[in-house]
């Protein structure tokens, strides 16, 4: 499970997180950090855990949060991640394609990496979890961090590294300022290349 990415500091240990739609920057610092990291889709669906599915991204109007609308199950308490739904309601993905297009539309790098995302808000997808790995799969190619893979319990650990927030060129600093921890989307289309290189400086060796 070694791996000899720069970013890598605990290469023989595999972190595992609760899913995430568009998860923010300080996740992907994190993930990145470890050799080996894995979404679990196991457990329960958690009303409190909202980054299952809402974000928050940065654009002409300040912060703004996206949530994906989720069909109700009979029981939310007894009901797994793996088994929620995505709703149509309102046909949410054309509205956050729009917001995000709108967000960073003129970032140096959302032409060249729109095409790869887009596909996640076809309105095709039915299973939360399907959107959020193929969301996922997108930011790990960009990021350089690995898919994850199997891993013996024995070096798995939920305990996140201590991150530190570090400013990187944003779009629209220049009327809010930096805004830290908004969805990784944010850090990709403005910085790009570079974007791995922000990941390695938030983790605290």
């Amino acid at each position: 499970m070694t791996s000899i990415n720069p970013l890598v500091i605990h290469p023989d240990i595999t972190l595992t997180l609760p899913p995430a739609y568009c998860g923010s920057v300080r996740r992907y610092a994190a993930m990145a950090a470890f050799g080996n990291a894995v979404t679990d889709s196991s457990r329960r669906f958690n009303k409190r855990e909202k980054d299952t599915h809402r974000c928050s991204i940065s654009g002409p109007n300040g912060i703004q949060r996206l949530t994906v609308p989720l069909e109700k199950p009979a029981e939310w308490h007894s009901t797994r991640l793996s088994d929620v739904r995505v709703s149509t309601h309102g046909e949410w993905w054309n509205v956050h394609w729009r917001a995000i297009s709108s967000a960073y539309g003129r970032t140096p790098f959302f032409e060249y990496y729109a095409d790869d995302l887009l596909p996640a808000f076809s309105g095709k997808i039915e299973s939360l979890m399907e959107l959020d790995d193929m969301i996922d799969r997108f930011c790990r190619c960009v990021l350089g961090i690995p898919m994850p893979g199997e891993f013996p319990a024995e070096t798995a650990t939920r305990e996140l590294p201590a991150i530190i927030d570090t400013p990187y060129y944003q779009i629209w600093a220049d009327r809010y300022g930096f805004i830290p921890d908004l969805s990784v989307l944010d850090l990709i289309f403005n910085m790009g290349p570079e974007a791995p290189l922000i990941l390695q400086r938030m983790v605290k060796k």
